[in-house]
């Protein structure tokens, strides 16, 4: 395949070789795993959010809860703590809403670190698989006392195969990592937006409230009986 070596021969020859592949399963195991994770947790969080705010200004809260807890994605959970903590003081609601956001954030960016690392070190990987197998061509070259330019072609070109194992590595890496960040940085961005849009509601829910009151009230000391002039 390569050459006169094999596949399974250059992994034996090379232990460079089978750290890349190592180093490749991980990679492309922990891409799909955010893959599914992202394909599984999105939600139109515009729909989300108008679906929700229906149900508050029905003054229907228990519905409006029972709502975000049967979703299962990141914007239904923030905003389960905060249908949870609606009566509480704004600045209760703040730091609750914000800690929801920030260990959503933290699950988003699981295992995120690791293809990050998978790309630095890959093709350090693959230079260090070259130099190693250049190394051991030229000394058995100096062993037997015969070379030529065939003995040396063939030396080099196993050599470089890790090079090129590990540019693929971390080219795959980068591609997904990328990728990720990118999405985790809409996801907070939707997240922050709909932390705002709830204050929004909720103000706009006790501001109903508080002039559904105020004619009950005006009716209610109007039919209280005034005092009789003696």
């Amino acid at each position: 395949m390569f050459g006169d070596m094999s596949l399974i021969q250059v992994f034996k020859s090379s232990p460079t070789m089978v750290v890349l592949l190592v180093c490749s399963i991980v990679t492309v195991g922990f891409a799909v795993e955010r893959l599914m994770y992202f394909m599984s947790s999105s939600v139109d969080g515009r729909r989300f959010m108008n679906e929700l705010a229906s149900h508050i200004k029905a003054s229907n809260a228990r519905a409006a809860l029972d709502f975000c807890q049967r979703q299962k994605s990141p914007i239904a959970r923030v905003m389960t703590q905060a249908v949870a903590n609606m009566n509480r003081p704004r600045e209760d609601q703040v730091q609750r809403i914000d800690t929801a956001i920030e260990l959503e954030q933290v699950e988003m960016e699981r295992n995120i670190g690791v293809l990050g690392t998978m790309a630095n070190i890959a093709p350090l990987l693959g230079l260090f698989g070259t130099v190693v197998g250049i190394i051991r061509a030229f000394a058995d070259i100096a062993r037997t006392g015969s070379g030529g330019g065939a003995v040396v072609a063939m030396g080099v070109s196993e050599a470089l195969l890790t090079t090129a194992a590990g540019i693929i590595v971390a080219v795959i890496a980068t591609v997904f990592f990328n990728v990720y960040v990118r999405r985790i940085r809409s996801r907070v961005a939707q997240l922050e937006d709909a932390r705002e849009s709830w204050f929004t509601l909720v103000h706009q829910y006790q501001r109903q409230r508080r002039g559904t009151a105020s004619p009950a009230a005006a009716q209610q000391t109007q039919k209280q009986p005034q005092p009789v002039n003696a």
